[in-house]
């Protein structure tokens, strides 16, 4: 009777909006056991600079080295993170990798850029991204690139308890105040919203972006940066929540709409891969005239819609620990046939 081979080792190594950290903890839950290295310990919050800095980066190497030593296969999250662990004191490992936006939306299309987030892709054995409106850069950059949508976990959700129950009506903008976002409608819908809530009505977001401080000049109160629970507890707090103005979802709204608040986004449509997410779309007026009418009875208006199946439905990562280990599987075998 053959011996079954055994799993790989594997790490995934860096992280944004949790999805490494997500699929880790989803493998665990079916008996597989998958390092974990988050971005805090991947590069210093400096990066890696040299110089007088170099001793404080010894630490961040030696965590490279070890991650290859202990894999045998490593799933890459973010392109320009590959060159961390491309070094000749590295032994070379194969990896999957993770588009997560700006490194295939932006960087890719940079000249500064392309050649080293292009190297990265070509040398993966396997290439997602995470964002439907770069499907088009992805399988440009790589013609087998698959699609992986974002995640939420179900159990890290808190219970919602929308802020008009204790008096505080409350409209959260969930996303940072950034030109990836669709900063310029973002602070259009900001102006509109202030003008036209009720009195006592809260319009709160987050500092964080390099337009944070405008956002505040139109009114908007801002709360500083948190860590992930207590952004889930403010998520959690408000009856209604404005999604970013670039035409996609990400993992902000898709926590609101599992948490509750009504998610309204200023734009006339979204990519949505054919599945429309139950969320409500316009223009800034439509916007503010919608918010209205979903303050008056918040709970109400996120029965209408009902998003949170629909987000645990394609949005939690189970279904592709499958799919990844055989994938590791095929990589760590191939890596193995040319030692």
């Amino acid at each position: 009777m053959a011996t079954p081979t055994p799993a790989p080792r594997v790490t995934h190594f860096n992280d944004c909006a949790f999805v490494a950290r997500s699929l880790v903890a989803a493998a665990a839950r079916q008996g597989l056991t998958w390092g974990y290295v988050p971005p805090e310990l991947v590069r210093p919050a400096e990066g890696f600079g040299g110089g007088a800095g170099r001793l404080a980066e010894v630490p961040y190497v030696l965590r490279h080295m070890r991650t290859a030593l202990t894999s045998d296969v490593i799933h890459v999250h973010y392109a320009t993170a590959v060159g961390l662990l491309q070094h000749a004191y590295i032994r070379k490992r194969p990896y999957a990798l993770h588009l997560h936006g700006t490194d295939i939306r932006r960087l890719w299309r940079a000249p500064a850029t392309h050649d080293q987030v292009q190297l990265a892709i070509d040398g993966a054995s396997a290439v997602y991204y995470t964002n439907l409106d770069t499907v088009e850069e992805a399988t440009t950059a790589r013609a087998d690139a698959a699609y992986m949508p974002a995640f939420v976990d179900p159990d890290a959700l808190p219970a919602w308890r929308p802020g008009s129950e204790r008096g505080e009506p409350t409209v959260l903008f969930v996303s940072r105040w950034d030109d990836t976002k669709g900063v310029e409608t973002q602070l259009e819908t900001a102006r509109a919203l202030r003008s036209a809530l009720p009195p006592g009505t809260r319009l709160l977001g987050l500092d964080w972006g390099p337009a944070a401080r405008d956002a505040a000049a139109l009114g908007v109160e801002l709360v500083p940066r948190l860590d992930h629970p207590a952004f889930l507890d403010l998520i959690a707090s408000a009856d209604v929540a404005i999604g970013q103005s670039a035409g996609i979802i990400a993992v902000s709204e898709l926590e609101a709409m599992a948490i509750g608040p009504t998610v309204l986004c200023p734009v006339p449509e979204l990519q949505d891969g054919g599945d429309p997410p139950p969320v409500l779309l316009g223009s800034v007026p439509d916007l503010v005239e919608q918010t209205l009418v979903a303050l008056e009875d918040p709970r109400e208006s996120s029965n209408r819609l009902d998003a949170r199946p629909w987000v645990l439905n394609k949005h939690t990562p189970d279904r592709w620990i499958p799919v990844l280990e055989k994938v590791y599987r095929d990589a760590a075998a191939g890596a193995s046939g040319r030692s």
